[in-house]
């Protein structure tokens, strides 16, 4: 018995060198792909990020991703004509092959006309725009019809409205249910689009709703499942029972101040703010929306310009970014998981739009397209690749 115990004790001790070894060969591997290929380890999940593509816009004048839709993606330019002025014009590209995108077609707003929102439900964009020819802050709601996206046709427009808004970075202006679109501003304003060649306000509301008095501008507009979510500083329900006439259910006062980007995730809204990191709000019940989650910067990340500008969210991955690009999983909305942060060029990134494996990140002179790869490697840490060599 004595000999056998010798020798157990002598094949745990060299399975446990093996062992040792292995995750040194492993941890020795990790390193070696941090210094070749700029990684960042961070969070739980495998990525490979490449840079495919560049789109230049207009040689350095003002432009933004505004969607993406069936491998379309819609661009807002701000061309300069010398002798005419500016210019506000929808670029439409193909990027089915991304590594490859093509102009498809155009349109060109009117003459001192600028787009503040851009939505798109079946083939026609519902359009918020700003009216630069009559003082003060009017707007106007617009459909256009891109059933052919080499020749998009304006179908009407509302009749101008006083629409107020403090942040102009905001980009989810309006909503859409049914045949109504909600617009966001210093008040809610209900358009009726059934007559699509003459959009009509049935509606508006002011900035003191229900119970929670915001200030400046409603923020973000989101209609999910017959409610309706104005986020800012906090969380508005309404029910859309009557669309006409939305019924305040509950709100939540965030902790965190006012967010740059949101959107909704199931029964969960997901804010994201500039230096402050992001926070869930649970609206499973409706009339009592409470604070769920919180993912706060580590203090040496704070206050630095354009941590968060903007956010987008796929399924159960929110890609967040600003100066850096960070991914978190929200599969688990209480508790938030940073999984990946990257340094994506010199310049901050101001816009983020990702569908099928890609990610259109806009910066001040140009839209980068990424591809990524994610798989799971069941540990609790993750690698990041910028494989630009």
């Amino acid at each position: 018995m004595g000999v056998l115990k010798r020798n157990e004790k002598r094949c745990k001790g060299r399975r446990d060198s093996i062992s040792t070894l292995l995750k040194l060969l492993f941890i020795s591997s990790l390193f070696l792909f941090v210094l070749m290929y700029n990684a960042t380890i961070m969070g739980d999940g495998f990525f490979i990020v490449d840079e495919v593509n560049s789109i230049l816009i207009n040689e350095g004048e003002p432009g933004t991703v505004l969607c993406i839709q069936d491998d379309l993606l819609y661009v807002s330019l701000i061309n300069y004509t010398e002798g005419e002025g500016y210019s506000n014009i929808i670029q439409i590209i193909d990027v089915h092959q991304p590594e490859n995108p093509v102009v498809v077609g155009s349109y060109e707003l009117g003459v001192y006309e600028y787009l503040l929102d851009f939505k798109i439900r079946e083939n026609i964009a519902y359009m918020l725009t700003e009216l630069w020819y009559i003082i003060g802050q009017w707007g106007s709601v617009a459909l256009l019809d891109i059933t052919d996206p080499t020749n998009p046709v304006r179908i009407g427009s509302s009749t101008p409205e006083s629409i107020r808004y403090y942040r102009v970075n905001r980009t989810d202006r309006i909503g859409i249910y049914k045949n109504y679109t909600y617009v966001s501003s210093w008040e809610l304003l209900i358009f009726d689009c059934s007559n699509r060649t003459l959009p009509v306000r049935v509606g508006s509301y002011p900035s003191s709703l229900g119970d929670v008095h915001v200030e400046n501008d409603l923020g973000d507009v989101h209609v999910e499942n017959d409610y309706l979510y104005l986020v800012s500083n906090g969380v508005t329900i309404y029910s859309l029972a009557d669309p006409v006439n939305p019924v305040f259910l509950g709100a939540v006062e965030s902790t965190k101040g006012f967010s740059v980007r949101s959107g909704v995730y199931g029964n969960y809204v997901i804010s994201a703010f500039r230096d402050a990191g992001i926070q869930v709000y649970d609206c499973t019940d409706p009339t009592q929306p409470t604070i769920c989650g919180d993912y706060s910067f580590p203090n040496w990340q704070l206050y630095i310009e354009g941590n968060i500008q903007d956010m987008e969210i796929v399924g159960d991955r929110v890609f967040a970014g600003g100066n850096e690009l960070y991914v978190f999983d929200i599969s688990k909305p209480q508790k938030l998981k940073r999984m990946a942060r990257l340094k994506v060029g010199d310049q901050n990134l101001s816009q983020i739009t990702v569908a099928n494996n890609y990610m259109y990140l806009t910066f001040p002179s140009s839209i980068r397209i990424y591809s990524y790869v994610e798989n799971s490697l069941g540990r609790n840490f993750g690698l990041v690749l910028d494989c630009r060599l």
